[in-house]
């Protein structure tokens, strides 16, 4: 069966416009939002998209519309994964991260299921502060509308000599630390917990019953945790803070099937949505930048040698540069002109 071409848009505008989104996106529901908005006011002032620094102590309020376009575009199974990291003031974080954590679930109705660490395998950016190491990590924060997802781990997963199943029978830690206990787990708990007359009605050994060892360890795909060991990217189209590939990629098979709908509503340098082209889902990104956006298209058609159209003006990105390097050059003319002009007088 032949699958359908996979869609690839890029909006030049504010993401929290929702008719905007909503035509970029046809219509359609994202299955997956991935972003890494501006960290308040790290980000410099832009003169071109008007984009100004958002204060510490605003940031929730800015958010909130945000937030609420992302709830309209998300499927109902779809999952929202948020990347951003506190800076330090006067030798201490800055708490806006955690407020905001705390408003999507307290104020907005999302739900917080899980917190990822991403660390940087590159160990950071050297510094030299006098009461506190180097930053060689950021949090990703998972959240949903919904407790049913898309949720595929063994698509994240790598295998392993020292895997054991799920069994409702694997023994509890006492310490109240959440950890398994000593003993035999997945299906060797099975059957010892058989042998012992503790299986009931709706309880079945596992499926590897008949390979495990004696604890119930086998070889398999094991699941990942939610540390995410990733070497940051530092050559996207100069962009301050790029996006890892492999960082998107993780979220996208984790929680995406084939031809989903993926969007970026802070886009960068359209990295999630060339991981997404990759992954074989369609991709889309906001990106309020028009210096961002030109690197989003340039990225995606090196990448993928697919031909950009502007719907505003029906030509190829190609023609809208053309287009502006001889505005450009006749402005250039009639500058000199003018001053040669001056000169004559």
């Amino acid at each position: 069966m032949t699958q359908p071409a996979l869609e690839c848009g890029v909006l030049c505008g504010d993401c929290r416009d929702l008719a905007a989104v909503n035509r970029l996106l046809g219509g359609r529901k994202a299955n997956l939002v991935i972003t890494s908005p501006p960290y308040a006011d790290r980000r410099k002032s832009d003169e071109s998209s008007g984009f100004e620094p958002i204060p510490p102590e605003q940031y929730v309020s800015w958010f909130k519309d945000v937030q609420a376009v992302i709830a309209e575009v998300l499927a109902p199974d779809g999952s929202f994964v948020l990347n951003i990291k506190p800076h330090a003031e006067d030798g201490q974080r800055v708490l806006y991260v955690n407020d905001l954590v705390a408003a999507h679930v307290r104020q907005w109705g999302w739900r917080f299921v899980d917190e990822f660490c991403w660390r940087k395998t590159d160990d950071g950016v050297p510094g030299g502060w006098p009461n506190r190491f180097k930053n060689a990590w950021e949090p990703c924060y998972h959240f949903t509308r919904s407790d049913k997802i898309k949720f595929h781990p063994e698509a994240v997963g790598h295998w392993s000599e020292d895997c054991f199943d799920y069994s409702p029978l694997n023994p509890k830690s006492t310490s109240g630390s959440g950890l398994l206990g000593s003993g035999a787990r997945g299906a060797a708990a099975d059957r010892s917990a058989a042998d012992k007359g503790k299986l009931q009605g709706g309880l079945t050994q596992s499926n590897h019953s008949k390979n495990v060892g004696k604890d119930g360890r086998h070889a398999g795909v094991t699941r990942p945790s939610n540390v995410l060991e990733i070497k940051s990217e530092s050559s996207q189209g100069s962009h301050a803070a790029p996006f890892p590939v492999a960082l998107a990629e993780f979220f996208i098979n984790a929680f995406t099937d084939k031809t989903d709908v993926v969007l970026d509503v802070f886009g960068g340098s359209g990295t999630t949505a060339i991981a997404a082209l990759r992954n074989g889902r369609h991709g889309y990104c906001c990106e309020i930048s028009p210096a961002y956006t030109d690197v989003i298209v340039r990225r995606v058609q090196e990448w993928s040698t697919r031909q950009f159209y502007l719907d505003c003006w029906h030509q190829t990105f190609e023609q809208v540069l053309s287009g502006r390097r001889m505005e450009a050059e006749d402005a250039i003319k009639e500058s000199c002109e003018e001053l040669l002009a001056q000169r004559g007088k």
